[in-house]
């Protein structure tokens, strides 16, 4: 009798595990192109965070768009409703600044804050530098 509680509670245990790692696992999120060469959007997704939006736009720098790690990307757009998805929030970055975003990026006063912003049109990161935010535990 007591075996058979073993592997009861051995399998309800296999069962819970298995449920929770499909629910809380990791789903990439949509990056779709924006006009423009260089620009794209993350759509927010599961595990929604800053670091998990550069970790996102890092990827997809690297993957379809052949981006080199020292690479600067620049918030485009900041947080806020998609622009290319209906019923979405996303971000807009891209590898190729406008001077206008330049210009954002270059403001003096918004320097030495050590969060991650997707708030900020210029806010920038290096390629290498947001996709370590992939191998963050606090993402998923």
């Amino acid at each position: 009798m007591h075996t058979r509680s073993l592997i009861v509670s051995v399998v309800a245990g296999s069962l819970i595990a298995s449920v929770a790692a499909a629910q809380f696992g990791y789903i990439p999120w949509r990056v779709n192109q924006l006009p423009g060469k260089g620009n794209f959007e993350v759509i927010e997704g599961a595990g929604s965070g800053n670091q998990r939006y550069w970790c996102e736009a890092a990827k997809y720098a690297v993957g379809p768009l052949r981006s080199r790690g020292n690479v600067r990307m620049y918030i485009l757009n900041p947080e806020g409703p998609a622009k290319t998805q209906g019923n979405s929030y996303a971000v807009g970055f891209t590898l190729n600044p406008s001077q206008a975003v330049l210009d954002a990026a270059n403001k003096p006063g918004d320097g030495g804050n050590y969060s991650v912003s997707v708030s900020k049109v210029g806010y920038n990161l290096s390629v290498s530098h947001a996709h370590g935010f992939c191998t963050m535990n606090v993402l998923f």
